[in-house]
């Protein structure tokens, strides 16, 4: 039988469940020499549920399962008795010490485990123990009164936040009643409130929210699964959208005879999100406008987005691109890939503040789309490493195709225009030839000699201006580069009877270059310099590392000792055809800009503060040093 009275403060009842009676004896005897109050065993192994359910648990009462076949059912049971005497403590036997079952039971709700009966009162110690430490840390009160109903147990236990947290209890009848509710912090009394308890949904809703609840309510109960939606309540005169779970609760019997639901007020999300969306079409509308697709890559993920223009400029349906970078790699035109995987990695190595490049995208229709592609990493990871990127694509294929025809219309020029001054310098070498001794004719071959160079300078000039702005760079020794650079301009130099200075802080110094393109670059430079120069001056070359707003650069000085820049000059600098120089083309600039920047890079024009004209270039450092396979000066 079931004890149907409180047991006594000074006494211990052990509900043993398959114990045997020669081991219930000797736990009763090992529980009193450790001092336990009258421990008495009560074997409830065949309780019925009316017995177990009459049972009141004592302060000190403990459960203890000895698991055998015929106990194997109380292993489900264990939960809900439990659930029933929250402070009891729940003790099993092993059948060995070193049993693999251990850590299943503890699983499985039981508190501790014991292997002989005279370990029994170690095991209620410790039980007891966590059970306490267990109170403290939820902050549970240290018992539950018998009576109240698993809802009420935790009514009250903390204020949450956000949520409205409501259990509506239904008869076996049908109808519903809210049993408790639990707004959240600052509330006050809208939606629901805590006087709702013992009333109907209908008489304390408004009419409109009352049937839109109710017939929730009534599926949960019809289906008998959760439910969550979203729904408008008018509250306080003012029309708000709640987000709304409902879950059914099941007596022992299967009947749902309960529905717990959690109720948030989501009006501020949606209005924010009705914004986003609002934000999102205007800026569509404006990347429509200007032919710009936007891109947002994910680098712990590797998904990338691509906004519906980006998908439009190529012909595509949205989506139609898998969202990887890898599917938007295998677009690019093969000539075209290597350089743009370059300049993206160079700025996630943090060598670039920047990603810019221009490339071809093949379209859905197998034509080629120029785009120029711009980003920049947006967010990092603890470990410093980049976390995301965005960035946008501009359609330039009306710009490529311009530059394209102006490349054509100046090759054609540079090519019909070369041959004749081939000619003419040609009859200008005979008449020197024939004639060169003569004073009468020295100055007129002079004056075409010099506008015969003048115009072959122009061609190459305009020939170097068109060439296409792919790089392609491989690394390259900048020492060697510089010395070439120098060589070429010996003529020019010993004319002058000027010195040049070379002075690099790494003479091993390796960086990823175009050296055809950067050799001209130099070359341009020092002529400029040796011209600008006074007759025995010295023109400088330095190069040196630098750090600059996170970044490494290797900077690249070269100074003259001439008149400096005029004012008109500084701003007009880097303009093409523009110069004050005579006999100069005006690209000479025009074409260290572009190429420079074409590697990542900038340049920077100004005078010395001791007279002269200073050119500084910027060219991006490699996060790790470069070395060329089998250099001896590695």
């Amino acid at each position: 039988m079931g004890i149907a009275a409180p047991s006594s403060p000074l006494s211990l009842h052990l509900l043993a469940v398959g114990v045997p009676t020669s081991a219930r004896a000797e736990i009763e005897r090992a529980l009193v020499a450790e001092g336990e109050p009258s421990p008495t065993c009560i074997d409830i192994t065949r309780w019925n549920e009316t017995e177990l359910e009459s049972f009141i648990c004592g302060p000190a009462d403990a459960l203890l399962l000895w698991p055998t076949k015929a106990t194997e059912r109380w292993l489900s049971r264990v939960k809900t008795f439990r659930a029933q005497h929250p402070q009891l403590p729940v003790l099993v036997r092993l059948p060995t010490e070193d049993s693999d079952r251990a850590e299943d039971f503890l699983r499985e709700g039981f508190h501790e485990t014991c292997v002989r009966p005279a370990q029994v009162p170690g095991a209620l110690r410790r039980a007891r123990a966590r059970l306490t430490a267990l109170r403290t840390q939820a902050q549970l009160p240290a018992s539950l009164p018998r009576g109240e109903e698993a809802a009420n147990r935790f009514d009250g236990l903390f204020q949450n936040l956000y949520d409205w947290i409501y259990v509506v209890g239904i008869s076996e009848q049908g109808e519903m009643t809210f049993e408790t509710v639990n707004p959240p912090l600052h509330a006050a009394g809208s939606f629901l409130n805590p006087d709702f308890a013992g009333r109907s949904p209908e008489s304390c809703l408004a009419h409109s929210s009352a049937n839109q609840l109710i017939e929730h309510f009534q599926r949960v109960v019809r289906e008998g699964t959760p439910l969550q939606f979203e729904e408008e309540h008018v509250v306080a005169a003012q029309v708000r959208t709640f987000q709304t779970i409902l879950t059914p609760v099941r007596n022992k019997w299967g009947r749902i005879h309960r529905i717990a639901g959690i109720s948030r007020d989501i009006t501020a999300l949606k209005v924010a999100q009705a914004e986003l969306r609002a934000s999102e079409e205007r800026l569509n509308y404006a990347l429509e406008g200007t032919q710009q697709g936007l891109w947002d890559y994910d680098l712990e993920t590797g998904s990338v987005y691509r906004s519906p223009r980006w998908f439009g400029l190529l012909g595509y349906e949205p989506g139609a691109i898998e969202p990887t970078l890898q599917a938007g790699l295998a677009l690019i035109h093969p000539e075209d890939r290597l350089q743009m995987e370059a300049a993206l990695n160079a700025h996630q190595e943090g060598r670039l503040p920047g990603f810019q490049a221009e490339y071809r995208l093949r379209t859905q229709s197998d034509d080629w789309l120029w785009v120029f592609d711009a980003g920049k990493v947006v967010a990092w990871r603890g470990d410093g490493l980049p976390a995301r990127m965005a960035g946008m694509c501009t359609d330039i294929s009306e710009r490529r195709r311009a530059e394209e025809s102006l490349r054509a219309l100046v090759g054609g020029v540079v090519h019909e225009i070369r041959n004749p001054v081939y000619g003419i310098s040609i009859n200008l070498d005979a008449l020197e030839a024939t004639f060169g001794d003569e004073p009468r004719y020295r100055s007129f071959l002079v004056a075409l000699r010099e506008s015969a160079e003048r115009i072959q300078g122009l061609m190459n000039d305009l020939r170097d201006y068109g060439e296409p702005r792919t790089v392609n760079p491989e690394p390259c020794r900048v020492h060697n580069l510089m010395e070439d650079a120098i060589r070429s301009c010996d003529a020019l130099r010993l004319e002058k009877g000027c010195v040049v200075r070379q002075a690099l802080e790494d003479e091993a110094l390796v960086l990823p270059l175009n050296a055809r393109r950067m050799h001209q670059v130099f070359r341009n430079l020092l002529e400029n310099a040796l011209h600008h120069s006074p007759r025995n001056g010295t023109v400088s070359v330095r190069g040196r590392h630098l750090r600059d707003e996170g970044h490494d650069w290797w900077t690249f000085t070269v100074e003259d000792e001439g008149s400096g820049f005029e004012p008109e000059s500084l701003a007009r600098a880097f303009e093409p055809f523009f110069t004050r120089r005579k006999g100069g083309t005006g690209l000479g600039l025009s074409i260290v800009k572009r190429v420079v920047e074409e590697h990542g890079g900038s340049v920077d024009v100004q005078n010395g503060s001791g007279g002269g004209a200073r050119v500084t270039l910027r060219l991006p450092a490699p996060r790790r040093r470069m070395e060329l396979i089998g250099d001896p000066l590695a």
